[in-house]
């Protein structure tokens, strides 16, 4: 029976039986269904950290790997915000919560992917809601992050690098 056709049943089903129901019962199945939705959501999420703490381990190897490989992959033309992405996506997979520049532009000069100014890519991703910024004080030092949609962004690139086999290509970010 196709998902459609189960709908419909499903549809039916409830309006005939609306039809027969007090508005209390009425009431009373929308607070059983409503409960019955909330424990398959919790069931669901509760099977999704299962499997992740499974193989979480062996989830982050391979992304690391492949986000180590774009990054030593030379004929692979990054952007300066390309660059900086997915080496922030490279050192949150490593453990760190947040970065400065400095070690930032260590990373990125191991591979040769040092842009002019790191500064102020990380404030153009910040505008993009890709990073987030941490500072104490107007001349204090920085510290930054990917947030969700960042690390989003940076995995879709990764993907697209990883397939595309690198080489000449119009940038993905800038």
């Amino acid at each position: 029976m196709s998902e459609a056709d189960i709908m419909q049943k499903l549809a039916s089903g409830v309006s005939k039986m609306s039809d027969q129901m007090s508005i209390e019962q009425m009431r009373l199945y929308q607070t059983y269904v409503t409960k019955s939705l909330e424990a398959r959501e919790a069931e669901e999420a509760f099977m999704m950290a299962v499997d992740e703490e499974a193989g979480g381990d062996h989830h982050t190897s391979q992304s690391l790997q492949d986000t180590r490989e774009v990054l030593a992959d030379l004929t692979c033309r990054l952007s300066g915000s390309e660059s900086v992405l997915i080496a922030c996506l490279a050192k949150a997979l490593e453990g760190e919560e947040h970065m400065d520049t400095k070690r930032l532009n260590i990373l990125l000069h191991s591979y040769d992917r040092k842009p002019a100014n790191t500064t102020k890519i990380v404030d153009a991703l910040e505008k993009k809601a890709w990073m987030e910024i941490r500072s104490d004080g107007l001349h204090s030092h920085k510290l930054y992050r990917l947030t969700r949609r960042g690390e989003d962004r940076a995995r879709e690139l990764i993907d697209q690098l990883v397939h595309a086999g690198g080489g000449d290509r119009l940038a993905i970010v800038d």
